[in-house]
Parts: C-alpha cells; structure tokens; sequence
C-alpha cells in the first residue's frame, strides 16, 4: 500500500509500522534541476536512498518529477536536453518511481483560470511533435532498461571512480547494472 504525506522525504517513519509498503517521496522533485542538467548531482541522492533501503528492508521511496499538486518539470525549462536529462535522473534513481503523465513527452502547462493546480492537468499531448517523439523514445529507452534490470531500483549502490565521468553499479541479486554519464548531449 503506497501513501501520501505531503512533504515527507525518502526515510522510513513510523507510518510504515502502520502497514504502508511506500510513501511518496516529495524529496527527489527538489532535486531534479541539478540532476537533469548533470546526472553526477544525483549523487548524494542515489547513495542515501539505496543505502537506507539496504538498512531498512521494508522501506521504498517512491520519487517523482512532477504532479498535478506540484509542477510540471517541462514547464520550468522548456528544454528537450533537460527533460531527457531528468528521465535519466528519475529512470536510474534508487526505489520505486511515478511517473506523471506528459512527463515522456514535454507536456507543459495548460489554462488555469482561478485555480493554479488546474494548469497541471492540462490535456495529454496526443499529437506530438518531432521534439516529444524523441523525447518519448528516449523515456521508452531508459524505462525498459529499468524494467528489465531490478537491480536499477533496489540494488546495492556502489560509485566507480572515473576520471571526468560519473559511473554506478548496483547489484540485486544476479542482476548488476552499470550506468556512466560523461556529458550532456548537444541538441
């Protein structure tokens, strides 16, 4: 059972004593700027939330980038390179993850009228242009590496030292993944 504690971060709290299996985790959002632009800012990040899951069998954050509550990443930077790297940010981040719809493909803000949070709700980009194409590819990309390695969200975090890269293992079981991040990708 997955709740929701507005502004509660990735630890375990008492509200697991109380049977939910995760709490949504309001802390990664914070987070995603730095991590979009360069994924070696996620470090600290990914090694606390797989460290405490490690600790705490029964703890999982569940980490997100945008909501109907909250905002929508697209819409703070309007930029393909920084939503693709926010994918990765999320996609590769320890735990479970939620993905907003529109998140894949830029959805940006709609009318709000009186109500701001209404904006967030906008219609699903259905048509898409060239730019939310690619953007979709790449989410499809990352989120079936996601799916088919276990180890991407519940593995054991481990950096690798390279110079002038930022590359992890994680380990879960037989499975072991290694990602390396060496710069952003001109448009």
């Amino acid at each position: 059972m997955m709740g929701e504690v507005w502004g509660h971060n990735a630890y375990r709290s008492p509200y697991f004593d109380q049977g939910f299996d995760a709490l949504i985790n309001f802390d990664l959002q914070k987070r995603m700027d730095k991590g979009a632009y360069c994924l070696s800012e996620m470090e600290t990040t990914y090694h606390a939330y797989a460290e405490t899951m490690q600790t705490e069998a029964d703890f999982i954050p569940v980490s997100y980038m945008s909501s109907h509550d909250t905002e929508l990443f697209f819409s703070r930077f309007k930029d393909a390179s920084m939503q693709r790297g926010a994918a990765n940010a999320l996609l590769l981040a320890p735990g479970a993850v939620q993905v907003y719809y529109g998140d894949e493909v830029g959805r940006d803000l709609g009318p709000y009228g009186d109500d701001f949070h209404q904006g967030t709700r906008s219609d699903m980009v259905w048509q898409r242009n060239a730019m939310q194409a690619g953007l979709l590819n790449h989410w499809r990309k990352v989120g079936q590496f996601r799916q088919r390695h276990p180890a991407v969200g519940a593995g054991a975090h481990q950096v690798i030292p390279q110079p002038g890269a930022y590359v992890f293992s994680r380990q879960y079981g037989e499975d072991t993944i290694v990602a390396a991040f060496v710069g952003r990708q001109a448009e």
